[in-house]
């Protein structure tokens, strides 16, 4: 959704792959350290990157190294769709002291991985993910290639509508 955000009001120095790193940023971090990492003792993947002060951190180092706000914006909208006002303990770690171990029964996991928000929002992110590769056809290899290598959505084409349009008219 966050790279969604950057290619409708993006500049020409947004690269959207640094959008989309951004915005998984918190969960590439975090999943390995909480859940493999410290598993006998945090068990959570939601730990470190999810807390204020390390996106604190981060975005200042985008400020003053000037890059597009739209990279912090990414970061910031991970920890809105994470709900982590929900987690304080988390958000306000250092503050708040440890983390503690979080034991997540399977029926817990899988009513947290299915409850209506999460499958809502996911389902959201896949349409909104849908219509960036059919608008900009992402699915043909001439346009994936050259996203892939510069990081702007390629410009639209016209529709022959247009043109339809106009003979209505």
């Amino acid at each position: 959704m966050t790279a969604t955000v950057a290619a409708r009001w993006a500049s020409e120095k947004v690269d959207l792959r640094w959008v989309i790193f951004f915005s998984l940023l918190a969960d590439l971090v975090d999943k390995p350290v909480g859940l493999i990492l410290f598993r006998e003792t945090i068990n959570n993947g939601r730990v470190y990157f999810h807390s204020l002060l390390v996106n604190l951190i981060l975005t200042l180092i985008l400020v003053l190294a000037r890059k597009p706000l739209v990279y912090a914006l990414a970061l910031w909208l991970h920890q809105f769709c994470d709900l982590m006002w929900n987690r304080p303990w988390v958000a306000l770690w250092p503050w708040t002291g440890a983390f503690g171990y979080r034991d997540l029964p399977l029926d817990q996991w899988v009513y947290s991985a299915l409850n209506p928000y999460n499958l809502t929002t996911e389902a959201l992110g896949l349409v909104i993910f849908i219509a960036i590769v059919a608008r900009y056809r992402l699915y043909e290899k001439r346009s994936w290639r050259a996203w892939l290598r510069s990081g702007k959505l390629p410009p639209v084409e016209k529709a022959a509508s247009s043109d339809f349009a106009g003979r209505v008219a």
